[in-house]
């Protein structure tokens, strides 16, 4: 009896002591997220003195949050904070959640769009002309060798599925664990371009602040968590999906599939060698200077100003 009242105390004096940490996630509650919601329901957070909560909104409305210490991370695209810090906002690239963008061009089966060189004369319905879509656009334009002006863009907002569907466009931007999913869980036969080839960017990522980051055993105690939350994902993603079950509505088996194909996006052949969530220094140097060159950043930063892996775990890896 006195050994379960001890046990109780010290889980008591343990929660009592965890320290509170305010995450932002994007948008709306998604199985994307399920590595930062295994994380807490899994207990892998808690292991490390952290009791974690999560705040969803777009990024334009988290970064405002993390830049006033309102929230401590945000989870999103690593070229902001290239945009971001070089207009003076003190933020830096922790960790990364993908090892590549998840853009990605995709079209009916029938439009015979099969590569970038296919593109020349075509309609291009995108979300909107910026953020990583315009990068990953950009990209795949130089790479084929095009100018804007040799294709048609359109500004379709967030209708991607439909107007590629409907016919509206040739070809639409999107992302490769979104729209393409959700298609082919319906039977239409697509072509997918991964924009990753093309756009050698980092991808989404945990964000924080010069002032969060200088407590780097905090720091240290949520990356590392983070990083076994991730491997936690890979190896039993079906848990990983039930977690998920916790903080997000309706989740059906195209949901898992999403999941599944993000994980696919976890892992590269730069963090395989250094460990989950390192994120590859020639991709920040790749990015800057395609953002650079394209006009939408003026700065003289180097490349390692933007992002830091010294608070990561070296070598943790998934074990399959």
């Amino acid at each position: 009896m006195k050994k379960w009242v001890f046990v109780v105390a010290a889980l008591l004096l343990s929660l009592a002591q965890a320290e509170k940490l305010r995450v932002g996630l994007g948008y709306l509650p998604d199985v994307q997220f399920a590595p930062f919601y295994a994380g807490v329901v899994e207990g892998i957070y808690g292991k490390k003195g952290l009791e974690v909560e999560f705040q969803h909104g777009f990024a334009s409305e988290l970064y405002p949050l993390l830049a006033q210490g309102k929230l401590d991370f945000v989870v999103a695209d690593a070229e902001d904070v290239i945009a971001l810090r070089a207009q003076g906002i003190p933020l830096k690239y922790v960790m990364a959640l993908y090892q590549s963008v998840p853009n990605a061009l995709f079209s009916l089966a029938e439009k015979n769009i099969k590569s970038v060189r296919d593109l020349k004369g075509k309609t291009i319905g995108m979300p909107g002309m910026f953020g990583v879509s315009l990068t990953s656009l950009q990209a795949i334009l130089r790479a084929a060798g095009l100018k804007e002006s040799d294709v048609k863009i359109v500004n379709i907002g967030f209708t991607q599925a439909e107007a590629v569907v409907q016919k509206r466009v040739d070809v639409a931007m999107g992302f490769i664990n979104n729209e393409p999913v959700f298609l082919q869980s319906q039977g239409v036969k697509l072509n997918v371009i991964p924009a990753g080839p093309y756009n050698h960017s980092p991808g989404n990522g945990i964000i924080s602040t010069d002032k969060v980051l200088e407590n780097a055993d905090l720091a240290r105690r949520f990356l590392s968590a983070s990083q076994e939350a991730m491997a936690f994902t890979i190896t039993n993603p079906r848990k990983a999906f039930e977690a998920a079950r916790k903080y997000v509505q309706n989740l059906d088996e195209m949901r898992y599939t999403v999941l599944t194909t993000s994980i696919r996006l976890y892992e590269s052949p730069y963090s395989r060698q250094m460990g989950l969530g390192f994120s590859n220094p020639q991709a920040w140097v790749s990015s800057l200077s395609l953002l650079k060159a394209t006009g939408r950043v003026d700065t003289a930063l180097p490349a390692t100003e933007f992002y830091t892996n010294a608070f990561l775990t070296p070598n943790l890896q998934a074990r399959k």
